[in-house]
């Protein structure tokens, strides 16, 4: 078994959960078994799930673990199903709904964003108004914690239950210096006839996925995927194959990106604990040449493509897109030079009224109001448009005329992929790492010496202004797939799968 560990999976993520997903279903189609791994409690990561097109066979979440309800299927939990005292009243609401006694508030029951009525917590009152308790819903119709709080509105103890109500696990906490709480013990009730104590969540992970492992029948492969906190845990685990995934850049984001200092969080592993790892995974044979030069041969480094694409779509021609339509996707920060992204655009306006720039995905709040600010100072508005995090993008691609990314560092652009997938010529800076592995100039796009604003402002009115050469990059970028196909990228996996 293959298990693929991480914090979470969420309804908004990040290129290493995308890399993730397209993973298993890789992995699926090839017939080999394996487990996206999560820490963190969430009520709704099975219908996440079902959001990117997964299922439940292919996750294990710490808390479904120990509850004994990784492929639990219950029904829907509305009010009528609290069974709330007969003399409360409660009102009504699409939202939520107040349950009161008299004048009182006793209760409120908040119901779960995108359904009718189905219960998501509900939050009771002392006589003063204070909230109490939190009683917290698994969207599959079981009440799943309990949260206490105490004078100074903040939580200090939980309860976890399974469906029939026993509980298997109790979180404790104490204040900090700033009044917010510090999980400071973790008990595992009644499990295999024992309690155990942990004094942070990690250390309960830790055992978590050695239980994990146990429960598994030969020797399993375990893959840290988000480094920052999974990296730990996993060196931690006995008797199983351990790789490390690496969707950032190894050295320091700084002046030197490519023979810089060596990123903090990857000193000990990459140290003291390198000959612990069975294989270091990184997205590019650029990087994966640059890291074996630091590193030497103390472990195996693999280049493995993160966006494996399907071949092949339908074609859809430059007269049936948006024309002027540029779109950027990934996330909204300044390692990906947003600001500059949006001044570049606003010189192609200058030239080109007609063009349209469309970003999807997001950022800190900070930095995305910061970006919508410039565009109104620019006088863009009509012209820009922040679509924010969306799932299925397969209809933003089909009428995108152009991708563009001036990123300065990635790991592999993710969504660069996708794009070509779709048809869809790249305009991008020549960065590290990812974009020379997919684009190249004249074929499929266009690559942009770093930072070379006047030089991306001209290349974008040049293509925009001559639909003939629009017309051949995207045939280009529909015909040349052939190193991020998923044939291609499940050959890549075959050192890894084939370590038995």
């Amino acid at each position: 078994m293959f298990f693929f560990v991480n914090q979470y999976l969420l309804s908004s993520n990040s290129s290493v959960e995308h890399a993730e997903i397209k993973r298993l279903k890789l992995f699926k189609a090839n017939h080999t078994a394996a487990k996206l791994v999560t820490r963190d409690f969430d009520p709704i990561i099975h219908a996440t799930l079902r959001r990117f097109g997964l299922d439940d066979s292919q996750l294990v979440n710490m808390f479904d673990f120990f509850a004994g309800t990784i492929d639990y299927q219950g029904q829907m939990m509305h009010t009528e199903d609290l069974h709330l005292p007969f003399d409360y009243q409660v009102g009504t609401g699409n939202n939520s709904r107040d349950v009161m006694d008299g004048q009182r508030l006793v209760a409120q029951v908040f119901f779960v964003g995108g359904t009718v009525g189905q219960v998501d917590r509900v939050d009771w009152y002392d006589p003063a108004g204070n909230m109490t308790l939190r009683e917290r819903y698994d969207l599959r119709g079981y009440k799943a914690v309990d949260q206490f709080f105490g004078q100074n509105g903040q939580t200090h103890f939980e309860r976890y239950y399974r469906p029939d109500g026993t509980c298997y696990m109790e979180r404790y906490y104490v204040q900090s210096v700033q009044n917010t709480p510090i999980n400071s013990l973790n008990v595992l009730r009644d499990y295999q006839g024992k309690d155990y104590y942990f004094d942070t969540i990690d250390d309960l992970y830790v055992f978590f996925l050695n239980e994990l492992n146990k429960s598994t029948d030969g020797t399993n492969t375990f893959i840290a995927d988000r480094p920052a906190m999974a990296i730990q845990p996993v060196l931690k685990v006995d008797d199983a194959r351990r790789y490390l995934w690496l969707p950032i850049n190894h050295v320091n984001d700084g002046q030197d990106l490519l023979n810089g200092p060596m990123n903090g969080m990857l000193q000990d592993p990459f140290t003291t604990n390198l000959k612990k790892w069975d294989g270091i995974i990184v997205m590019t044979e650029q990087q994966a040449h640059n890291l074996r030069k630091r590193l030497g041969k103390k472990a195996p480094i693999l280049a493995i493509n993160g966006v494996p694409v399907k071949q092949p779509l339908k074609r859809i021609n430059m007269n049936k897109r948006t024309p002027g339509q540029l779109i950027y996707v990934g996330r909204l920060g300044e390692d990906k030079q947003i600001s500059q992204l949006i001044s570049i655009f606003a010189g192609v306006h200058q030239q080109t009224p007609t063009a349209r720039l469309t970003l999807y995905g997001y950022g800190a709040p900070a930095d995305v109001q910061r970006y919508k600010d410039q565009v109104k100072q620019a006088g863009l508005d009509d012209a820009v448009t922040f679509a924010g995090y969306q799932v299925n993008l397969q209809q933003a691609y089909d009428q995108a005329q152009l991708f563009v990314d001036t990123s300065r560092i990635d790991a592999q652009p993710l969504a660069m992929g996708e794009a070509l997938s779709h048809g869809v010529p790249v305009v991008s800076y020549n960065y590290l790492y990812g974009p020379a592995g997919m684009v190249e100039s004249g074929v499929n796009g266009e690559l942009i010496p770093l930072n070379n604003q006047e030089k991306f402002i001209a290349t974008l009115v040049s293509l925009l202004k001559d639909p003939k050469q629009l017309q051949s990059l995207s045939n280009g970028a529909y015909a040349h797939l052939d190193a991020i196909s998923n044939e291609a990228t499940w050959r890549q996996w075959a050192p890894v799968v084939e370590n038995k």
